[in-house]
């Protein structure tokens, strides 16, 4: 089973028999983070070309503080904006176009007013997607790693639990879900 932690977090799951009481409270202890991402297209790129990564410090603290340009790695004009933690929870309730006019705002503010309006975007809504509640685990206070292994250990010989949140090591990240899921063939062979 590879359920996010967040979906197994928000009780719309039920197990019968019930988890065992160390998987419930590796659930109930880890923590969901959030990291909500604005692509934008544009038909040509205004920043600079030999970077990827760009950096700003705006008045309010995080808020697009980070751009990746996929232009040398995708050959194309997009700029991939984030928001995290309670600011990327507080933009999900913002309709796309308030989203897109914020960054805008900051986009101006790092490269001149002139800047053109993107000709396409994309939005993630980690948190309140259903199938996800989130967009990777963490360690919240009262944790510890010991709780990804309670949630990562199989139940009999049936059920087998994968993915990002029950990898020690890697947690939070794609690869972590890959080797999550690699442990868990090798369980079933």
């Amino acid at each position: 089973m590879t359920l996010p932690l967040g979906v197994l977090k928000s009780g719309r799951v039920r197990f019968n028999p019930p988890l065992p009481a160390q998987k419930v409270q590796a659930i109930k202890q880890l923590g969901m983070g959030v990291l909500n991402k604005l692509y934008l297209r544009f038909d040509e790129a205004f920043w600079p070309d030999d970077v990827d990564w760009l950096e700003y410090l705006g008045d309010q603290r995080g808020q697009w503080a980070e751009w990746v340009s996929l232009a040398r790695t995708m050959g194309q004009p997009v700029l991939l904006g984030f928001n995290a933690a309670t600011l990327g929870r507080e933009i999900e309730s913002w309709s796309d176009q308030k989203i897109v006019a914020s960054a805008m705002r900051t986009l101006r503010n790092m490269f001149g007013a002139d800047i053109p309006e993107p000709m396409a975007y994309q939005i993630t809504r980690w948190a309140s997607d259903p199938f996800a509640g989130g967009s990777y685990s963490y360690y919240a206070v009262g944790s510890s790693p010991v709780m990804r292994n309670h949630l990562a250990a199989p139940l009999g010989q049936r059920v087998h639990f994968a993915g990002e949140a029950t990898h020690r090591e890697y947690f939070g990240t794609a690869h972590g879900a890959f080797l999550s899921g690699v442990r868990v063939a090798r369980e079933i062979e």
